[in-house]
């Protein structure tokens, strides 16, 4: 969702042009079906000349601009009569008091939050308030099916005040009142649980890191040490430049390790790194549950500064799924005061707390979903290595010809490496070929022998 604050003041660019055209200044909101409709560009003298933006009509809405097609986009009232009606009645919600129809009192509303995709309105920050918190003095209000508007005061349904309580019974209360016993068999179970998380630092080390991202990074580099081949003679001698061919015969000695510590690497390090991150996140998407009923204390966001959830707000199964879709569970754990580890402990201790044989299936069932992370591990961990990979070869020459499966060449020797010869390349299955051919040496090369054939299409 998106906070109507956040928008106006946005400038709007045209796809078409690439040209700024104006900028947003208010919002067009129907209450009669709780709907943001669009946005007014120009109030101009009567509402009936005003210009406007339909919401249907935005390709795009980014951190500092509004994407539109082209300029026509905007245009007066009168061509969206739906538009036109809702100005005419001159709605003005800033500053109005939101009451249940049982007389409490919700606060001043201060700002709305919609679907950027539909328009419906999906609650409102205010001001003040049965609710408000206590240092910021702000609360969200979920939005109801139907708000009607005085000049003075919206009313909304009595229910409104009953989603706006953080309930955060559940697993809190049923650990606070178990019993001495149950309590110390918990703790049992997260020393279980953390003695086997560092079992698996161990048994998922060699999967984790993939050889050939110990290949890319050591290749160019100078090499820290000299590096002994089995067998006799050395491999590579310390201040030698580490060339693609020493790095596939490393390999192929079953060396690359100890090539990549000579590199500057540390293998140790990238293997808890990376295990720490994936379980982390393990713990995040295992546990997000637990931050149903509470209350957000700071508002999530995107890295598109798109809302997961906004401050004051309490989690619903809706906002837990949105945190799935962007991978924001960490981030809404954080925010409504949990860890993931912590949030993690607590479904397990909760999992453990009535019996001695549900301790050991709670402490097993959370364990197997650790676990079955670990069998695509490797998987993600090369398509990232592999993108690195190809940024790293795009614009630089291929020291062999690339051969397609019938022999055709999709680049010779010396031909830049395009984002066609990377897509032709693994539709022959031979990216891995074209990736390991790379030239990653300076040339001694005048800037017209660096140049492409044709001028770029993004240059100026």
């Amino acid at each position: 969702m998106r906070k109507g604050r956040d928008i106006i003041g946005k400038t709007i660019v045209a796809y078409d042009t690439g040209e700024k055209v104006d900028k947003i200044e208010d919002l067009i909101f129907d209450q009669d079906r709780n709907l943001l409709l669009g946005f007014l560009i120009d109030e101009g003298g009567w509402f009936s000349n005003a210009k406007v933006l339909p919401l249907s009509l935005v390709k795009a809405i980014g951190l500092d601009a509004v994407i539109v097609p082209s300029e026509d986009a905007i245009q007066t009232a009168s061509h969206f009569p739906d538009i036109d009606s809702v100005l005419k009645r001159n709605n003005i919600l800033k500053g109005t008091q939101i009451m249940t129809l049982d007389g409490r009192d919700l606060g001043t509303l201060v700002d709305l939050y919609f679907d950027d995709q539909t328009g419906v309105v999906e609650g409102y920050e205010v001001s003040g308030g049965l609710f408000a918190d206590a240092y910021t003095g702000r609360s969200f209000v979920p939005a109801p099916q139907t708000l009607k508007i005085g000049e003075d005061v919206a009313f909304v349904p009595p229910e409104t005040a009953d989603l706006m309580q953080e309930q955060v019974g559940g697993i809190k209360a049923a650990v606070q009142t178990a019993s001495e016993k149950m309590q110390e068999t918990a703790q049992v179970a997260n020393v279980k649980l953390q003695d086997a998380s560092r079992t698996a630092t161990t048994r998922l080390a060699n999967v984790i890191v993939d050889p050939a991202e110990q290949k890319a990074f050591a290749v160019g580099k100078v090499a820290e040490q000299t590096v002994d081949a089995p067998g006799g003679g050395q491999l590579v001698l310390k201040g030698e430049i580490i060339t693609p061919a020493i790095a596939d015969a490393a390999e192929h000695l079953d060396v690359l390790d100890a090539l990549y510590r000579s590199a500057g690497g540390s293998l140790t390090g990238k293997l808890n790194q990376q295990f720490s991150s994936q379980l982390e996140s393990t713990f995040a998407s295992l546990s997000v549950e637990q931050a149903e009923a509470r209350r957000v204390s700071r508002t999530v966001y995107t890295s598109e500064g798109y809302i997961i959830a906004a401050v004051g707000q309490i989690v619903t199964p809706h906002v837990i799924e949105r945190a799935k879709t962007y991978h924001r569970e960490s981030d809404l754990l954080e925010a409504v005061g949990l860890s993931s580890r912590s949030a993690a402990k607590s479904q397990t201790d909760s999992l453990l707390s009535s019996t001695g044989e549900q301790l050991q299936h709670g402490t097993s069932s959370l364990w197997e979903k650790v676990k079955e992370t670990a069998g695509d591990l490797q998987e993600r961990s090369t398509q990232a290595i592999e993108e690195q990979r190809i940024k790293g070869a795009l614009g630089r020459p291929t020291t062999r010809v690339i051969l397609d499966r019938n022999d055709q060449v999709i680049l010779n020797v010396g031909e830049l490496i395009t984002h066609q010869a990377i897509a032709s390349a693994r539709s022959a299955d031979v990216l891995d070929v074209l990736l390991s051919s790379v030239y990653t040496d300076k040339p001694q090369l005048s800037v017209q022998d660096l140049r492409a054939p044709e001028p770029g299409s993004a240059a100026l």
